[in-house]
């Protein structure tokens, strides 16, 4: 866009002035604008920067690296017991803690925020902290939710409990009168403790050595807020291809019934009939490590069960005729071992701080690891599995769904060693690919006035990009690559403007630079390669020119994955910022006394930018200090004026549904002041108050 077309463009349209809010006679000269004073001094910055965040989960039993999401509202709605992950919601941030849980650093968030939420699906964490935003930092702790956090796990009782798997009282619910009794033979546990088991395992040589790492993987393959996986399902009963010990640690849970689980065993080719027929054997009678994340106080007064409880088990080759004689530690080869849960089946249960007494809810289902073994509430064999299952190192991960309802199999999971170690097969493996994470995040919306220099209406809306940043990275925030998101919405201006980024540093740092566009049109898309987008090294800083005309790709979103050379961490800020640029303008091929051309230096071109930001080196200085602009070039100041409104500006946080009245074909040619009751407010206090106007 030359300036001699903006004086045309305006000529041309001065008489259509309902077609264009960016048109001259369109400009809202309210008595805010005062076109003699020198610029505000205000930069519109809707960004904390350096915000202190701290997110520690140090009450969860367990030393591993959590992964978690921040957000500016609820991001989950609690439905009776659990807690469903609501998919209408973007984070703000996204990390790994360090191996002991916790996160220090420090990140650029929203200035409006004052409450955030902090996320995790990993089932061993707690799912959902509420922290507050004091004096530009943000502490973030699960010993802050309100619960009373008990310092060891496993809580005495006045009186004795018991499994209904094994109990024969006559108050046994109808749910377990028909069920085989298990057996106790691997010795006695603590039924005024709540089932603490007193048979755990001492030795070394079968406790998993890369637990943390267990932790991580499954945080990376399930997610406790969505389904499980198809690819994960299985049945899973252990093969044993040669002789073997084998031991079963217990991770965790996430769930409100306190369950029970057992093994068995059988010759393969040689499956039971039922989990009736299949001689099973008490493993751990209550599953409940009372750090069920909705409610830790009801399930402390229940806990049976501290995380990481190694227990050994044992092959009885009597065990048909009902005899231990000949019990050994080794299992023969040929032989599969199988895992079964019973639901709710340890006789002290969580009732809730409301006096929910939905938690006694007694069912017959049961999950096994063997086909055909599985029942439904009714008892009815199950035609699909009811257990997740992948080997991860020298470990085999088991994770069971305990009903119907969340499908997310994490409701208790134990992990397998046996030695040695390669004597269980038949099991998936997961690629260790699997422990890096991709997460995509919100960083705001972009709104930008297309008449620079000059003053439009200030609705705001001639251009209007959102950002969005999707990052792959591991558990120690080290990140591989990052792509940036910038989809464009319906605007109403006439002028071809054309959109470009500029990447700071972009050409030192990065070893690659893949773009696409991409456009749904009348249930088709359209996509553009890289190879079809302009490339620019401007200093340090590398420019892509993304259209020349967003009009014409108006709904385009362009996608900018950026690969890097060295070894970076997710607390390394990119920044990333789009401007408006207009056509090129190229001046005379002058030559110099040496006979090199100095044409390429004659390129100019029109551009708007937020005003923290500084043209590239290609744009027209001579727009600066004609019309309204107000710009100090020698002292770093660019795209400013004297009145309440910028050219353009960087809304964090904001999405389209936050920005609707701007983009409402309604509001066109109202200025923004009008349509957010307190955007004045925040202009005039320097950006100190009202900073969540367009919220």
């Amino acid at each position: 866009m030359m300036k001699t077309s903006q004086s045309l463009f305006v000529t041309l349209f001065a008489g259509a002035l309902a077609l264009s809010g960016c048109m001259e006679k369109d400009v809202y000269a309210g008595s805010q604008v005062e076109t003699e004073k020198t610029y505000n001094d205000f930069n519109f910055s809707t960004v904390a920067a350096s915000t202190s965040l701290e997110v520690s989960y140090l009450n969860d039993g367990v030393e591993a690296n959590v992964y978690f999401e921040l957000y500016d509202e609820n991001p989950v709605i609690l439905e009776d017991y659990r807690y469903v992950k609501r998919d209408d919601v973007t984070p703000l941030y996204a990390a790994y803690t360090d191996e002991n849980g916790v996160f220090k650093g420090t990140v650029n968030l929203p200035a409006y925020l004052s409450k955030v939420y902090i996320y995790t699906p990993a089932f061993f964490a707690q799912t959902l902290i509420e922290a507050e935003m004091v004096n530009g930092a943000i502490v973030a702790s699960d010993d802050a939710v309100g619960e009373e956090v008990a310092t060891r796990t496993v809580t005495a009782t006045d009186e004795a409990h018991d499994s209904y798997m094994v109990s024969t009282a006559s108050d046994v619910p109808d749910a377990y009168k028909n069920d085989t009794r298990w057996k106790t033979w691997l010795g006695s546990y603590d039924k005024y403790k709540n089932g603490e088991v007193q048979y755990k395992y001492t030795g070394t040589d079968l406790i998993p050595t890369n637990v943390k790492d267990l932790y991580g993987i499954h945080q990376s393959v399930i997610n406790i807020s969505t389904t499980c996986p198809d690819g994960y399902r299985s049945y899973s009963d252990l093969y044993v291809n040669e002789e073997a010990e084998v031991a079963i640690t217990f991770l965790g849970q996430n769930t409100c019934w306190n369950s029970s689980l057992g093994y068995y065993y059988y010759k393969d080719g040689e499956k039971p009939a039922s989990i009736n027929a299949a001689n099973v054997i008490m493993l751990f009678p209550n599953t409940q490590d009372g750090l069920w994340t909705n409610d830790k106080t009801a399930a402390s007064k229940t806990a049976g069960i501290d995380r990481n409880t190694t227990v050994q088990l044992y092959y009885y080759p009597n065990i048909a005729s009902g005899s231990q004689e000949g019990k050994t530690t080794k299992f023969p080869a040929g032989y599969r071992i199988g895992l079964v849960l019973a639901c709710n089946a340890w006789s002290n249960y969580i009732v809730q701080n409301n006096g929910n007494t939905k938690r006694n809810v007694r069912s017959k289902y049961r999950a096994a690891t063997s086909e055909g073994l599985s029942v439904d509430a009714n008892g009815n064999n199950w035609n699909e599995p009811r257990t997740a299952a992948y080997k991860y190192g020298e470990s085999i991960m088991i994770s069971f769904e305990d009903y119907v309802t969340d499908e997310n199999f994490s409701d208790v999971v134990v992990t397998l060693k046996s030695n040695p170690v390669d004597a269980i097969t038949d099991i998936p493996v997961v690629d260790p690919e699997s422990k890096k994470t991709t997460a995509t995040t919100l960083k705001g919306m972009y709104a930008f006035e297309d008449l620079w220099p000059d003053n439009g209406d200030f609705d705001m809306n001639d251009v209007m990009v959102r950002k969005k940043q999707t990052k792959v990275f591991d558990s120690d925030n080290k990140i591989y690559s990052e792509s940036i998101l910038l989809k464009t919405f319906q605007n109403y201006a006439i002028n071809a403007n054309g959109l470009a980024i500029k990447i700071k540093g972009g050409v030192s740092k990065l070893k690659g630079v893949d773009i696409t566009g991409t456009k749904e049109k009348e249930g088709a898309v359209n996509t553009r390669a890289t190879t079809e987008f302009a490339q620019e090294e401007d200093g340090e800083d590398l420019i892509l020119l993304l259209s020349d005309d967003v009009n014409s790709e108006m709904g385009t979103e362009y996608i900018v994955t950026l690969n890097y050379s060295d070894d970076r961490t997710i607390e390394i800020v990119d920044e990333v910022i789009p401007f408006l640029y207009g056509k090129v303008e190229e001046g005379d091929d002058d030559t110099t006394d040496s006979g090199t051309s100095t044409r390429a230096n004659q390129i100019t071109r029109w551009e708007v930018h937020i005003s923290t930001d500084a043209p590239t080196s290609k744009a027209d200085l001579s727009y600066f200090n004609t019309g309204s602009d107000k710009s100090d070039l020698e002292n770093g100041v660019y795209y400013v004026n004297s009145s309440i409104y910028p050219f353009a500006f960087f809304l964090s946080g904001a999405s389209e549904t936050d920005l609707s009245k701007l983009l409402d074909p309604a509001n066109e040619s109202t200025p923004i002041d009008e349509l957010y009751k307190d955007y004045t407010k925040w202009v005039e206090s320097s950006g100190a108050s009202s900073t969540s106007w367009y919220k």
